[in-house]
């Protein structure tokens, strides 16, 4: 269960108003296409933004409502039903859940043996509904993957293959953590504070079941969480402008998510305001449904502009979740483990280094610092396949090599090339280019150094020969 601006069925929905054009879209003709462009034109794993519909579809995680009804229903028929605090609070459902909370506190005094001791000598009266909502909530997670129902292991197992960066979520519920082995939950405020360097994370910002004092829920919550939602969208920004971000399972009518993203608008949005490495899922489950693509629009007043995003309408989630897939090289370490590295690489350059703690041998660094190969041997880490040896760059590498700011700069080249050779070196593999299969369905391109030096010698005028395709 999640905010109250998340959509109340089983499954993530559309964007709305979405407007179905997709020859509006700055994408290629296929869906799969599109997503795998987002995807290679960053050198990081992508981060993902999951709202309420993947709960609802994989554990039966009630929707607000049903969360609510659930809390009532526990103090039986010592209050009014349901239907009364919709009618009197106007389907509001903060005001809505805030008043059946007071219910909960009077009924939670006279059933003390129901709750941790703990609770009734705090401050927050609300405390009571949000335990007897955690409680149903980790009752409805299974313990491992493998207790999940047998009709979605297929996809879950597919999607804890991606290996994303980090995970961030309004969910309360600990099904990512079930997904996402090893990925360390990081709740509330502790967003705030937390080093986003690192990678395996799992940001619930609002709350989580194990803390039920965590949870975002009633007014008193939403009021101090308004005060709070700027520097928690400044922190989480850097996910959404360094890396590609996929948003599964929520409706972007959302307010948190429209104001997140029209801040990441202002940042990243090409002169023609598509924000490039953000997109929707939006599943289509229904009979006779099509693949489509879409874009959602938001509006931004103060500076007089739109931003526009893709939504990607699919009838499969598990060919989405092939697509992401982590490369093979990545799908065998340990978080835990790359956190610790990381962070003990945070105290070597931030405390040690200037303090003098350690001796620095600076023909070592220099080494790592020039050959993409050292760090990983120093690490014992070594690359998956021989192509990433011979094909090691992406094509924002190649734009790096080259000079450029970005690497839509290469497009022009590669295009200038097939005009001047009637070679397209994207067709095939070969000396220049490669497209590495990195799952059942999912493939990544990568270039050589050799590609470099050919685009580098016709952005100079000089005279270059393709050598044989």
């Amino acid at each position: 269960m999640t905010n109250k601006a998340q959509p109340s069925d089983g499954a993530p929905q559309e964007a709305e108003p979405a407007v179905d054009d997709s020859s509006s879209l700055d994408a290629p003709q296929t869906i799969a296409g599109a997503i795998q462009g987002i995807v290679e034109n960053f050198e990081v794993q992508p981060v993902l933004f999951v709202g309420s519909g993947l709960a609802r579809r994989y554990i039966g995680a009630p929707d607000w409502d049903g969360a609510l009804q659930f809390a009532l229903a526990q103090v039986g028929g010592q209050s009014r039903p349901y239907s009364y605090f919709v009618q009197k609070y106007d389907s509001n459902q903060i005001d809505i859940g805030t008043a059946i909370a007071d219910v909960v506190l009077e009924w939670a005094w006279n059933n003390q043996e129901k709750f941790d001791p703990s609770y009734f000598a705090g401050s927050d009266k609300h405390v009571f509904m949000k335990a007897l909502i955690a409680k149903h909530l980790l009752d409805l997670t299974p313990k491992d993957i493998g207790d999940f129902p047998k009709e979605h292991l297929e996809e879950l197992n597919a999607l804890k293959e991606i290996r994303p960066h980090a995970v961030i979520t309004t969910n309360y519920d600990e099904m990512l953590e079930r997904v996402f082995s090893g990925y360390e939950p990081i709740v509330g405020r502790g967003v705030l504070k937390y080093d986003l360097n690192s990678f395996g994370e799992i940001f619930h910002i609002h709350g989580l079941s194990k803390d039920p004092r965590s949870i975002v829920l009633t007014r008193p919550d939403y009021n101090n969480w308004d005060k709070q939602s700027r520097y928690f969208a400044a922190k989480l920004l850097t996910y959404f402008v360094e890396h590609p971000v996929f948003i599964f399972g929520y409706s972007l009518g959302d307010p948190n998510v429209r104001t997140l993203l029209r801040d990441i608008g202002r940042i990243v949005a090409d002169e023609t305001g598509l924000i490039p490495n953000v997109a929707q899922i939006v599943w289509k489950p229904e009979a006779g449904a099509t693949p489509s693509q879409s874009e959602f629009v938001i509006d931004d007043e103060e500076d007089k502009r739109q931003y526009r995003m893709r939504v990607f309408n699919v009838t499969s989630l598990i060919e989405v979740y092939e697509l992401l897939s982590a490369r093979h090289e990545l799908k065998q370490v340990n978080p835990a483990l790359l956190r610790s590295l990381a962070a003990r690489l945070m105290k070597l350059t931030r405390k040690d280094l200037p303090g003098g703690t350690v001796e620095v041998d600076y023909t070592t660094l220099e080494n790592v610092a020039s050959d993409d190969t050292a760090l990983p041997k120093m690490l014992g880490l070594t690359f998956a396949d021989t192509d990433n040896k011979t094909h090691p760059l992406t094509l924002s590498q190649v734009a790096d090599e080259l000079g450029m700011s970005t690497w839509n700069g290469v497009h022009p080249l590669i295009k200038r090339l097939q005009a001047e050779t009637g070679v397209d070196l994207r067709a095939s593999d070969n000396c220049y280019h490669e497209r590495i299969k990195t799952g059942k369905k999912s493939a990544t391109r990568k270039w050589s150094h050799e590609a470099v030096e050919l685009f580098r010698a016709m952005i100079d005028g000089k005279p270059y020969k393709l050598r044989k395709i």
